[in-house]
């Protein structure tokens, strides 16, 4: 039997219960929020259009029926057959938000998991993915693991200079790199959304047009009035991009600090240990969900003081 798909390091059975793991569903949510929130606002802002126009239909003839009124039966009826695609469409956006979640957490859960293996196997190789975030911290702990592992190998912790870019380095830095990956994976998300929410209202606003033209007697007086309506739609079109672009803008800034704090703490970190601080560990507030990969970093620390340390017990 073929093996279900699954991300690495992404274990089902700990959804809802790992920090990390709700930090993922907890992206998800949020990229697909965004766009169902900004839907049913321009749903709704096309259903008071909707009775604006119904006041219009009345005045040119439109029949009144007791068993209902086939006005909104029409219009309604034509939205309600989007709504398959509305949910499918927003399920997607979920299971893509879900995805730039494990993406962002990738570096952290890299190094927690080098961190457990090398203790059992000084062989173990850290590797970095071609397309890893965090350029900072990715490359500056290959650097720093490559030196505990011949430290390892010589028995004590040696010393050793660390380069000029780094050393020069004492605050967070934008990460220019991981800001245009993310930065393309947001636009695609707010492209994509904002056709489809634009194709959705079109497609419930031409519906009146159709309507109209099947059930008013005077077709000049109904194709002006709608004509002359078209700003409408294209007001209903900016704003959507609007709404689109400014929220997920910001929901890139938003997921952005949520973890660029945490990597120049790992990173400082490391640093210090290098200069000789061998108790330094991580120690993030505010970060839960990174929590369990930076304790399988202080528990290799620990070891590697313990162990090679300077002060270390003589036998």
């Amino acid at each position: 039997m073929r093996k279900a798909f699954k991300f690495p390091g992404f274990d089902p059975k700990r959804l809802f219960k790992a920090e990390d793991s709700r930090f993922i569903l907890s992206v998800g949510l949020k990229v697909s929020g965004i766009s169902f929130v900004i839907s049913l606002f321009i749903y709704y802002l096309l259903y008071l259009f909707m009775r604006l126009n119904y006041a219009f239909f009345k005045a040119n003839g439109f029949p009144e029926l007791e068993g209902g009124n086939p006005f909104y039966s029409y219009v309604i009826g034509e939205a309600m057959e989007t709504l398959p695609a509305l949910f499918a469409f927003h399920v997607c956006l979920f299971f893509i938000g879900t995805y730039i979640g494990w993406l962002i957490l990738r570096p952290f859960r890299s190094i927690g998991e080098y961190s457990e293996k090398v203790l059992d196997n000084l062989n173990t190789v850290y590797k970095v993915e071609d397309f890893s975030t965090y350029k900072l911290l990715t490359r500056f702990s290959e650097f720093f693991f490559e030196y505990l592992r011949e430290s390892r190998k010589k028995g004590e912790i040696i010393s050793n200079s660390i380069p000029p870019q780094f050393s020069r380095i004492h605050r967070p830095v934008q990460d220019k790199v991981f800001l245009l990956h993310f930065g393309l994976l947001l636009v695609i998300i707010s492209i994509s959304s904002a056709y489809f929410i634009i194709e959705m209202s079109s497609a419930i606003y031409y519906s009146m047009v159709d309507l109209a033209t099947k059930t008013l007697a005077n077709q000049i007086i109904a194709s002006k009035f709608f004509s002359t309506q078209m700003f409408v739609l294209d007001e209903l079109v900016y704003l959507t991009i609007f709404f689109v672009v400014v929220f997920y803008t910001l929901l890139g800034f938003h997921l952005y600090s949520k973890v660029s704090g945490a990597a120049f703490g790992i990173f400082s970190t490391m640093r210090s240990f290098m200069k000789g601080d061998y108790g330094s560990r991580v120690h993030l507030v505010g970060y839960a969900y990174l929590r369990e990969h930076t304790r399988k970093l202080n528990k290799y620390l620990d070891y590697v003081e313990k162990n090679f340390g300077r002060d270390r017990k003589k036998d």
